[in-house]
């Protein structure tokens, strides 16, 4: 024979145990940190990016090329990701690209991780 389970009262304490300790954030960009966490799905823009972060002066797309061993359509397609999730600035330079990451683009991102 099975005895019947406890039950807690109803009422306001009764879903104490539930209720978020933190609201919801109103001035949180929560489609735009979604965007970025979109473009830093993959492994090879994540490390894209670290190079960048690194690197001192703007990359050259043909550096990268050489340095992720794979070809301009596909390493045009993760930049272009990257670009327009606003983490990483292109510059022409004739028929070259050169990749930097612009002045305050991984604020947003770190100040919402820390």
């Amino acid at each position: 024979m099975t005895s019947p389970l406890p039950t807690l009262p109803a009422g306001p304490a009764a879903n104490a145990c539930c209720a978020p300790s933190a609201g919801l954030n109103p001035g949180l960009a929560a489609e735009r940190i979604a965007g970025i966490a979109k473009a830093l799905a993959e492994p090879v823009r994540v490390q894209i990016l670290d190079v960048l972060r690194r690197s001192e002066e703007d990359v050259c797309q043909c550096e990268l090329i050489t340095l992720f061993d794979i070809g301009q359509p596909l390493l045009s397609h993760h930049m272009r990701k990257l670009v327009e999730s606003g983490l990483v600035g292109v510059e022409r330079r004739h028929r070259w690209a050169y990749y930097s990451i612009p002045t305050g683009a991984l604020e947003e991102l770190t100040s919402w991780l820390s």
